[in-house]
């Protein structure tokens, strides 16, 4: 047997690809309405999470992401470097690099590599509570964070158009797709409205 053959095969099969590294996949990212906001926000978590003494005055804003609960990364995480995410961010955000790109991971052999374990959840506003305090929707996540999506008002202005938003998990490489409604209000006179029910007037898809 090629030793230095499966050795080679072994740090292919090892090596993160660049949906790994901002914590996406094809699919998450062909099926966004902005793909490149949203490889904006991926890439701002994956430098707070990877290097968060780099990432306060150097990364794209992304006002659905707020720093996580800890700024060191948790046991088993890999550490990626600033080039790897900014490569990565590079070539996911170029249409004919990435369908080069993709196409070059179809082709690619890897038969001893572990599925890469990104998901996204589909909820609607109505169904997420909202601190009044904060001023701010949350839901828990999986990786344990019992806030680990949290967003706010401008947030959803930002792509109330789009009638949804994507919401990185704070910890881990999950996110979460948020569908709502904006509801006009109607002229004249209206009763206030407590900011801890719906600020935004906002509604649950049909």
């Amino acid at each position: 047997m090629d030793t230095s053959a499966l050795g080679h095969h072994e740090a292919v099969s090892s090596a993160p690809n660049h949906y790994q590294v901002l914590g996406l996949t094809p699919c998450i990212l062909s099926s966004a309405k902005d793909p490149l906001a949203l490889l904006k926000c991926a890439y701002r978590r994956a430098l707070l999470q990877n290097h968060p003494d780099k990432s306060t005055n150097s990364t794209p804003s992304c006002s659905s992401f707020s720093p996580p609960r800890s700024t060191l990364p948790s046991a088993g995480f890999s550490t990626y470097t600033i080039d790897q995410i900014g490569q990565a961010l590079a070539v996911l955000s170029s249409p004919s690099q990435r369908a080069t790109y993709d196409a070059s991971l179809r082709h690619a052999i890897r038969p001893t590599c572990t599925p890469f374990q990104t998901g996204v959840e589909n909820v609607d506003l109505d169904d997420l509570p909202f601190d009044s305090l904060t001023s701010r929707w949350y839901r828990s996540c999986r990786c344990g964070n019992p806030r680990g999506y949290s967003f706010d008002e401008a947030d959803l202005f930002q792509v109330a158009d789009q009638g949804l938003v994507m919401v990185a998990c704070q910890d881990c490489s999950l996110w979460l797709r948020v569908h709502f409604a904006l509801l006009h209000e109607q002229d004249g006179p209206s009763q206030a409205q407590s900011p801890s029910v719906q600020p935004l007037h906002l509604n649950k898809t049909s």
